[in-house]
């Protein structure tokens, strides 16, 4: 077979048993599938979330021989365990690494010393200040920045995290590539009645939907008890992406602080591939982060994966006040700011009275500043030059 005539391989490290949630890693995926490369992924598998599907014969899945069954894995383990694991089979060639996560960094980076390849970082959380106090933390905190290091580049999901990361990293600022943490595809504007049906809810009625992660880096509580401040005819969704024990004490508090209130609560796992269909249902989204918890939170700004789906299927959003993240939806007009938690009924009012301009800049917002497809081109510019015969191949 002529050179000119390999099949384009590359490895995605994703660690991380909520790869179905995981926007930018599945989109990396995709985009590398539809570009030609067979896609070996290596991840991790937990009972409490949906198993990702790929629609492309170019995607293979590889699972670490021990799985899960845990709101979130032990993190210590899995990363030993999946480092342990790609060693072990240290006879796999990797010619280009997408390392999902610190995690992925770590193996990628142990898997280099032995054999040659390319290694992209992709970034997923920030570790900085109360995260570094331990002997351990700080250990890892110096492998990470020699796996950055060792990267032929790293992304970002904004020019504020990339400034940090530089810092932080000890890298160029020219070796990381800003890309939005976006959903692929064109905007999709709908109105679904998905929510409707799934939590026993009349269709006229109009959602405030939140959904992610549930707990206080995420504000959780502050959406249930405003919730009680809706105006008539609107209900409040509380969506968790992998399944929650009714049993946990967050939970339950949860319940405790929204009773009386139009406030519902969905704790079992959709699959990604409904995810229009789940936020389309709602009239006004939310995300809110905190603002105590250092830069990986101050900067969520693109980085958030909640604003950026809720842009492409049109619907409006209310947003923490955080650098960036405030600019940006003040900039493009597609929500407004929660300034005060008692301010919430104010904000949904002021976007129902105008909602279908603010639907109209929202899908406008993605097309022109969260396209997934065109800010990706720039990655693969760089994979397909390496893997160019003229430039040799890695081994």
């Amino acid at each position: 077979m002529k050179s000119s005539d390999k099949v384009k391989r590359i490895s995605v490290f994703a660690p991380v048993g909520t790869l179905d949630h995981q926007t930018s890693l599945l989109n990396a995926i995709t985009s590398f599938a539809e570009a030609g490369y067979r896609v070996d992924v290596y991840a991790v598998r937990n009972r409490r979330f949906a198993t990702p599907v790929f629609h492309s014969a170019n995607v293979r899945m590889r699972y670490m021989p021990w799985t899960f069954d845990a709101e979130r894995e032990p993190r210590m383990m899995v990363t030993v365990m999946f480092v342990a694991w790609i060693l072990a089979i240290l006879w796999r060639r990797h010619p280009i690494i997408y390392a999902g996560g610190i995690r992925g960094l770590f193996a990628a980076y142990f898997y280099s010393l032995f054999r040659r390849t390319h290694i992209i970082n992709y970034q997923m959380e920030l570790y900085l200040g109360d995260k570094l106090q331990s002997r351990i933390a700080k250990w890892f905190k110096t492998l990470e920045r020699r796996g950055a290091q060792r990267s032929e580049f790293s992304i970002e999901h904004s020019d504020e995290r990339r400034e940090v990361l530089a810092q932080d990293l000890g890298i160029p600022r020219e070796r990381i590539l800003t890309i939005p943490n976006a959903p692929i595809g064109p905007g999709n504007p709908i109105q679904s009645k998905f929510m409707h049906n799934r939590m026993g809810l009349d269709e006229s009625t109009r959602i405030l939907l939140c959904p992610g992660t549930l707990g206080e880096e995420y504000r959780t509580s502050v959406v249930v008890r405003e919730s009680r401040t809706l105006p008539p005819g609107w209900h409040c969704v509380v969506h968790s992406p992998g399944w929650r024990d009714e049993n946990d004490p967050y939970i339950q508090g949860l319940r405790e602080l929204g009773k009386g209130a139009p406030v519902s609560f969905s704790l079992n796992p959709v699959p990604y591939s409904q995810i229009d269909d789940v936020l389309g249902s709602a009239r006004i989204g939310i995300a809110l982060y905190t603002q105590g918890s250092g830069p990986n939170w101050s900067t969520i700004g693109l980085a958030s994966g909640k604003l950026s789906h809720f842009m492409k299927v049109g619907i409006p959003v209310i947003v923490a006040p955080l650098p960036g993240l405030t600019e940006f939806v003040h900039k493009h007009g597609i929500g407004e700011v929660l300034e005060q938690p008692e301010q919430m009924r104010e904000l949904v009012d002021k976007i129902e009275g105008d909602w279908d301009a603010y639907r109209a800049r929202a899908l406008r917002c993605f097309e022109e500043h969260l396209s997934y497809n065109r800010n990706f081109k720039q990655v693969l510019e760089r994979t397909d030059r390496w893997l160019d015969p003229s430039h040799g191949e890695a081994g």
